[in-house]
């Protein structure tokens, strides 16, 4: 009731008020000829709205004042309070919308590899269990071997350039030794 009240005192605040006097639907004017005495009056036709409601809600001092309430440009703001009920999401969608996993959508990436990729092919396909299990272990054994393999080369490797490293410093020596024989210097 207060919510009507004060939309409709915020509209009509631009209507002056009569004292008194029965607000009256806008009718078309008439001219001189259009008015003739001998009609008689056809009664109004009736409203959608109590005008005596209206009247007595606008006899009452308003519930806002609108005089101070003005926004920066001029225009009046009118401010509502709804009194309700919380709308609640759960309410609309349903108590278990929020629960439960997701629907089911497209594909996943490993459901697209099996439906295009031959069973032939898929990983130890053409072997069992047991046979599998035996080219993985033999697999494993021959890559250990081959990365010792390739340890042992590097070693020997390394093993023979540091003979030859030392017995280059060996003649080297024996060269200075033999250079000083040969000046008359004392070996040292």
């Amino acid at each position: 009731m207060s919510l009507t009240v004060v939309l409709l005192a915020g509209l009509l605040s631009g209507i002056p008020q009569q004292s008194g006097a029965p607000v009256e639907p806008d009718q078309p004017k008439q001219t001189r000829a259009e008015k003739q005495p001998s009609q008689p009056a056809s009664p109004p036709a009736e409203l959608p709205v109590s005008l005596r409601r209206i009247q007595r809600a606008l006899s009452q001092p308003p519930a806002i004042r609108l005089l101070e309430a003005k926004s920066r440009n001029g225009r009046q703001i009118y401010r509502v309070d709804v009194e309700g009920a919380k709308i609640d999401l759960a309410a609309i969608l349903g108590r278990d919308a929020l629960r439960g996993p997701a629907p089911y959508g497209g594909m996943t990436h490993q459901e697209f590899l099996d439906l295009v990729t031959p069973t032939d092919v898929r990983g130890y396909a053409a072997f069992s269990n047991g046979q599998g299990m035996m080219v993985a272990a033999t697999s494993i054994a021959l890559q250990w071997a081959v990365l010792k393999a390739i340890d042992a080369l590097k070693t020997a490797r390394d093993d023979r350039a540091r003979e030859r490293a030392q017995k280059e410093v060996e003649e080297a020596l024996e060269a200075l030794r033999r250079a000083r024989r040969a000046a008359g210097l004392p070996e040292k």
